[in-house]
């Protein structure tokens, strides 16, 4: 049986709530539209050698320490590692939850870097689905990601990237037809912050010129920012400081991973340290709430694989932990993939914990198989929700379970 981690615990509460309330969640999700913008990257995901004995047989190098350790060992000499190419891909926001949300059947608008004026093969799965506009705005950045059992190192080149500017959005898709385009969405997601400098001034031009004439208010706004550590502490507050005023015309969602919950934390002020060391993940325990104590928006979700948390505006604060497994077979885009099942759940009527519990099960499936999940998939996974809390089980669908 389930025992509670902490007081904001409401794990097994939210498993008997959510399963009551899937169908009238699934009736929703086609009425509904989706925005996503600005990025797009075509990702080469690679196993690294450990060991190899012959052509066929090889070990695979397991944690980032390993490799940290490699290379320590050769500092001021060189070293040869051989890379193991697992599969190339869409990546960025835009694309990975593209991809994510489109797999639970949401109509969706991606506004992003895939490729211009010629779409790129590598995304031609957008182009091949009736419920997916397309709207290519610039050629994609390129990344090399090196994954491991406990995380994944991305090597990137931005060139195009650092080209997405409102001036370039305003030229390949124009003003009109973006506010068109955001009227009829009932999500938008922006990201990754932290890896396109101008994005918030393209928050601040739609303040000045979009949002102002969208009558609709029922909408979802929802940033993920990325590895902020390359931004600066001015940064940051800033671009808080943006998504309050966002937050006036619609709800606003930030997630973060778990260190970025550390790294944000360090840039506000008069928010409390997160301690990572804690046992348990205590130091997390609080961390929602006390970020959004200063960051005042409707939701700011922080995620990993051992559990996920939602702050609310008027501080009610939740926690619901997830099913890891310390074997997944792929991490890149794993929180594309847990952010797309909060705002869809928030918008098709769960309530905050029932939503980040649906971002558990997308994200769980997604690292064990490496494809996006359907809905069946996601309504078996929850069934087994518990047991994937229980048992370190790498498997989807699973077998069985070893009671």
């Amino acid at each position: 049986m389930y025992e509670k981690i902490n007081d904001y615990d409401i794990t097994l509460k939210t498993y008997e709530s959510i399963q009551k309330k899937y169908k009238s969640m699934l009736n929703q999700i086609p009425k509904m539209n989706t925005f996503l913008g600005f990025d797009g990257y075509v990702d080469s995901l690679y196993s690294l050698v450990q060991s190899r004995e012959s052509a066929s047989n090889w070990e695979r190098m397991e944690s980032m320490k390993d490799f940290g350790d490699r290379i320590l060992q050769v500092a001021g000499s060189a070293a040869s590692i051989e890379r193991i190419l697992k599969r190339k891909v869409p990546g960025g926001f835009a694309p990975n939850t593209c991809e994510a949300i489109h797999g639970l059947g949401m109509p969706t608008t991606l506004a992003a870097a895939i490729g211009h004026p010629e779409v790129l093969d590598v995304f031609k799965i957008f182009k091949e689905s009736d419920a997916i506009e397309i709207l290519p705005i610039s050629n994609p950045g390129e990344t090399i990601g090196l994954e491991f059992n406990d995380g994944k190192i991305m090597l990137t080149d931005f060139k195009n990237i650092f080209n997405i500017k409102w001036e370039l959005l305003i030229e390949r898709i124009g003003i009109e037809r973006l506010t068109e385009k955001l009227e009829i969405s009932n999500i938008i997601g922006s990201g990754h912050w932290a890896l396109i400098p101008e994005l918030t001034d393209i928050w601040n031009q739609m303040l000045d010129t979009v949002f102002p004439s969208i009558k609709s208010k029922k909408k979802l706004f929802f940033v993920d920012l990325s590895d902020i550590k390359k931004r600066s502490k001015s940064d940051i507050v800033e671009m808080v400081k943006v998504l309050e005023k966002i937050n006036g015309y619609m709800p606003v969602l930030l997630s973060l991973n778990d260190q970025e919950a550390i790294d944000i934390s360090r840039a506000l002020d008069d928010v409390a340290p997160i301690d990572s060391n804690l046992p348990n993940h205590a130091g997390y325990y609080e961390a929602g709430k006390n970020i959004n104590a200063i960051a005042n928006l409707s939701y700011l979700v922080i995620h990993s694989p051992h559990f996920a948390t939602i702050t609310t505006k008027n501080q009610e604060h939740y926690w619901v932990t997830e099913g890891y497994t310390s074997k997944p077979q792929y991490t890149t885009g794993a929180g594309d993939h847990f952010h797309s099942g909060v705002v869809v759940g928030l918008s098709c009527g769960l309530n905050p914990a029932e939503s980040i519990l649906l971002g558990n099960s997308l994200t769980a499936i997604f690292v064990r198989t490496g494809t996006t999940p359907d809905l069946k998939d996601l309504e078996k996974y929850i069934s087994d929700y518990l047991n994937y809390i229980e048992y370190d089980n790498p498997e989807f669908p699973s077998k069985k379970f070893q009671f």
